[in-house]
């Protein structure tokens, strides 16, 4: 199974492009204005709104099970060029996934994964799905279930 989660690429882009440009209009209107009293209009509104972005995680989202691994990515594309921090991925074979967890906070939601190393100790990954629609979480849910599934009866 597949799932590809793209949908918020565009979205980011807009927001991302209107943050950027208020502030500039701050940095703008503090040199014409020249007065340190309306030092910042419209960069307090645009604070949050990075922190909740930074907060609710990276907006693109792969799952591939097709095959003998599971691949989980995780990016945001328009700042992928910054590093490590934009783009999270990880796979592993289908027959080292131990357990899974998925947890939610108010607007975010994180995909816990234990696989299981070669010398038996399992180790946790995390990945942030916070953009999956319901549908998609679903799907990724009961693909899970069916690799534990097949893995608990082998």
């Amino acid at each position: 199974m597949r799932i590809k989660s793209e949908r918020n690429k565009k979205v980011t882009g807009v927001l991302y492009a209107l943050c950027f440009l208020g502030v500039i209009f701050d940095l703008v209107v503090m040199n014409i204005d020249g007065s340190l009293g309306n030092l910042f209009k419209v960069t307090p509104f645009i604070i949050p709104i990075v922190v909740v972005f930074i907060y609710r995680g990276l907006p693109v989202f792969h799952y591939d099970s097709d095959g003998e691994v599971l691949n989980f990515t995780a990016e945001e594309p328009h700042l992928r060029w910054l590093g490590r921090w934009f783009v999270k991925h990880f796979e592993f074979p289908k027959r080292k996934l131990a357990r899974f967890h998925i947890k939610s906070y108010p607007l975010r939601r994180t995909l816990t994964v234990a696989v299981q190393s070669k010398e038996g100790i399992l180790q946790k990954q995390k990945i942030n799905i916070s953009y999956l629609n319901s549908k998609e979480l679903s799907d990724l849910k009961l693909s899970l279930e069916k690799v534990l599934r097949k893995n608990n009866s082998d």
